[in-house]
């Protein structure tokens, strides 16, 4: 498994930072670290780091197994063409992992997979079999970035509805010295941008060695109104920035 991992090392090459920073964790065997840095891209919209997630939850990996969650990041990915997510997809479809068994979805998703030249989606729709036993993916799976080329734009497909919600997207806001500071300034920002009070807050404590012990602030709340917040605050000149606590 080892040579695998140093294999993908030099045949790889990552289209972003985070995703080789994840790719570093993860081959240290620092999981949890490999989740945090997959996580973040794969919010910003990186396909390969929403499939990496999905591969995660599914198979408890640095993270809680979750297959419904697994199934909502493969659906990201998918429906941004990436291959590999759209059979993992059509797989659970099949199996009924994390979505109601529907051998029909499944196969929809198989085959765009297939379209886009994945042997294993060609070789399941050729078989048509449901298996018993899971295989978790490879490490080089989990390694390899994906293809730089522009994957085509899948068509829309009805999606499962008892699904987990999408997950929240948090943004900091600012960072104070005492838990005083932070109310006061809070109220503040509240006062000046109304629309920050349909947020639930999250505070985190820091030690720098240059600063010493701080509190973050930061909102949470649905990506996309997260996203659309934090760009019209950095509009008026207020520093509002996509991160996690």
């Amino acid at each position: 498994m080892k040579s695998a991992f140093l294999l993908a090392l030099m045949f790889c090459t990552p289209a972003f930072a985070s995703f080789e920073d994840g790719r570093k964790a993860f081959v240290r065997g620092d999981y949890g670290a490999a989740f945090d840095q997959w996580r973040q891209s794969a919010e910003d919209g990186d396909l390969s780091a929403q499939r990496n997630i999905a591969h995660m939850y599914r198979w408890g990996k640095g993270v809680p197994q979750d297959l419904t969650q697994a199934a909502f990041w493969y659906y990201s990915a998918a429906k941004g063409g990436l291959d590999t997510a759209q059979y993992n997809l059509g797989v659970m479809y099949l199996r009924g992992e994390g979505v109601p068994r529907n051998e029909e979805e499944g196969v929809i998703w198989l085959e765009r997979a297939a379209e886009q030249g994945n042997k294993q989606a060609a070789d399941r729709l050729a078989h048509l079999k449901v298996e018993t036993e899971h295989e978790p993916p490879t490490d080089d799976d989990l390694l390899a970035p994906a293809v730089s080329k522009k994957a085509p734009a899948a068509q829309p497909v009805k999606m499962v509805t008892n699904m987990k919600k999408e997950p929240p997207l948090y943004a900091h806001l600012a960072s104070y010295y005492t838990q005083e500071m932070l109310e006061k300034g809070w109220r503040e920002l509240k006062r000046t941008y109304p629309e920050l009070a349909r947020f639930k807050t999250v505070e985190t404590q820091v030690t720098l060695p240059e600063k010493g012990k701080y509190i973050r602030l930061y909102i949470k709340g649905k990506a996309a109104d997260v996203r659309d917040t934090c760009g019209r605050l950095n509009a008026k000149k207020q520093y509002c920035l996509i991160s996690y606590p």
